[in-house]
């Protein structure tokens, strides 16, 4: 029971510090234009960025606070793919740093966790399971918490983190191109208790790029950095349990 005492208290810790940014604050917002309809002929760069995911474009919207969160209400993320995330945690006494690899298909996520001092953690989410275990050879233990959100209990802010956030608190939106990348974004700024919040996101993807969490001394507090995704069915042995036998 130790052992999964240590498991539980793991994921409730990392989710304790991704609360704080479902908060808010008042703020103001500032319209942005996404660009108009392109053919897939159309250069790419910063007043021509090519079309989107699976040929779709986007018609002239202006958007500001009032309604950028019914447009990411519109993003899809993929059903399948690999990507890694960085996270960073900037404190008193020097920076911490955690690695996770993700693996998505449907209903199905896992999470291997390396954190410098500590073994590789390993999570498989179902839809109201999680199943717990240290490297490769540990027995396995199955937590069942309120909400089996792989993102929330691993501290990795989504689209949807914005989306949740009362209107109030939008400071900012914005839509950028980045022509090494070849990727329409759209840039988040927000005020939520003890943080100004910086979130950028794909429209290629709907994957979160990049969030920044600065604290009221102006100092960065806590960031999120995540790798080019890897699209498609991750692989059967990504969702097996040590004991040969699938998650879900």
């Amino acid at each position: 029971m130790t052992l999964l005492s240590v498991a539980v208290a793991s994921l409730l810790a990392v989710a304790l510090m991704g609360s704080v940014w479902l908060m808010y604050y008042t703020g103001r917002s500032e319209p942005f234009q996404l660009p108009p309809p392109l053919s897939p002929e159309s250069p790419a760069g910063p007043s021509g960025p090519g079309p989107g995911l699976g040929g779709l474009a986007y018609a002239p919207l202006t958007v500001d606070g009032k309604n950028i969160q019914a447009l990411l209400a519109t993003i899809q993320r993929p059903d399948a793919y690999r990507q890694t995330v960085d996270i960073v945690s900037f404190l008193p006494g020097g920076e911490e740093r955690m690695t996770h690899d993700w693996a998505r298909r449907g209903g199905l996520t896992r999470v291997e966790t390396q954190q410098r001092g500590f073994p590789a953690q390993n999570r498989i989410f179902t839809e109201s399971l999680v199943h717990v275990w240290t490297g490769e050879t540990m027995p396995v233990y199955e937590v069942a918490p309120k909400s089996a959100d792989a993102e929330a209990l691993s501290g990795v802010p989504t689209w949807e983190t914005v989306a949740a956030l009362p209107p109030e608190s939008i400071l900012s939106a914005e839509y950028l191109y980045l022509p090494v990348e070849r990727e329409r974004c759209l840039l988040v700024r927000t005020r939520e208790p003890a943080y100004l919040g910086e979130y950028l996101i794909s429209l290629e993807t709907g994957l979160l790029l990049r969030a920044a969490f600065t604290g009221e001394d102006g100092l960065l507090a806590y960031e999120v950095t995540a790798g080019p995704p890897v699209l498609g069915d991750p692989g059967d042995e990504r969702f097996m349990l040590p004991d040969g036998n699938p998650a879900g």
